[in-house]
């Protein structure tokens, strides 16, 4: 049996993610091709995080020109739409959304570092949150590999770092997160902690054959949120979180779809909840108050 080709980028989050597929996979016989020159993820010429889809560019186009068979995607990082003749085929069950402080001090808590401690994050979601509940900290740009991000904590160049709790299960390094942090506080990015396998949308074979690792509730959830996403001109750096829960009471089913948009400095944000029988229905709903709000205009407030 011709082996499943899997593109994945080179990074060791997502090597570390991706070895998981592979394994659930079986017995269907499977080749990871790593993508060394993402443009999100080069030592040098990095895109910026301002572009959407700076992660996924090359790795669409080796399935577009049929190099490989399924791309792995984490959703936060995909494009907002869909590539023409691609297909988002598989949501994974969604882990931890949450973000999680992590500092040389295995005692400290968000609230508890001190003033003026430093705290690295190039998230402009982060850093509006951050600013919004503690102005007094300082916050530090600091870009690159979660791995990169601890050797600069261990470095001593910052004082603690912000990063998603699903990263360091990911790495094995739960024991090394503080505290992980109330979505009320840091509200994560849309399409936060899911996996995300990407297909040519005319490869039937290939989408019966990964067809086994959807999640249902969790691609519900993940296609409401890409609708905020595709609405309101989000990508993986844009200041606009939020997330969609299900709610089961017995025979009922209700979805739950929040997003936070706001300032890049932190200054203003605007917080809207919607709940309905229909995922989507509720994301449409939640980005017309947004807008009703003057949303395009919050954020590109500088």
């Amino acid at each position: 049996m011709t082996p499943l080709r899997i593109g994945a980028r080179a990074s060791l989050m997502s090597l570390s993610q991706s070895a998981p597929i592979l394994a659930r996979l079986a017995p269907t016989p499977t080749l990871l091709r790593p993508f060394y020159e993402a443009g999100g993820d080069r030592e040098r010429g990095r895109s910026p995080l301002e572009e959407d889809g700076v992660f996924s560019l090359d790795i669409e186009t080796a399935l577009l020109a049929g190099d490989i068979d399924v791309a792995v995607h984490c959703l936060k990082d995909a494009p907002t739409h869909d590539t023409p003749g691609l297909t988002m085929a598989v949501y994974l069950r969604r882990d931890d959304i949450r973000d999680c402080l992590v500092t040389r001090d295995p005692d400290l808590r968000l609230d508890t570092l001190p003033p003026g401690a430093t705290v690295g994050t190039a998230s402009l979601r982060r850093t509006a949150a951050l600013r919004a509940y503690r102005p007094d900290l300082d916050v530090v740009a600091l870009r690159g590999p979660v791995s990169d991000r601890l050797r600069a904590l261990s470095r001593r160049d910052v004082d603690s770092l912000i990063v998603a709790s699903c990263s360091m299960e990911r790495l094995g390094m739960r024991h090394r997160i503080n505290e992980r942090i109330s979505p009320a506080v840091i509200c994560p990015p849309l399409g936060a902690a899911v996996i995300a396998l990407q297909t040519r949308e005319k490869d039937m074979r290939t989408r019966e054959l990964v067809s086994r690792l959807h999640h249902p509730e969790t691609g519900v959830e993940a296609e409401a949120e890409r609708v905020v996403l595709r609405q309101l001109g989000g990508f993986c750096n844009a200041p606009l979180a939020g997330y969609c829960t299900t709610d089961s009471d017995g025979d009922t089913v209700t979805y739950t779809v929040r997003a936070r948009a706001f300032s890049p400095d932190g200054e203003a944000a605007v917080d809207i909840r919607r709940t309905g029988a229909d995922a989507t229905q509720a994301a449409l709903a939640v980005c017309r108050q947004l807008s009703l709000h003057g949303v395009p205009n919050l954020t590109s407030a500088g």
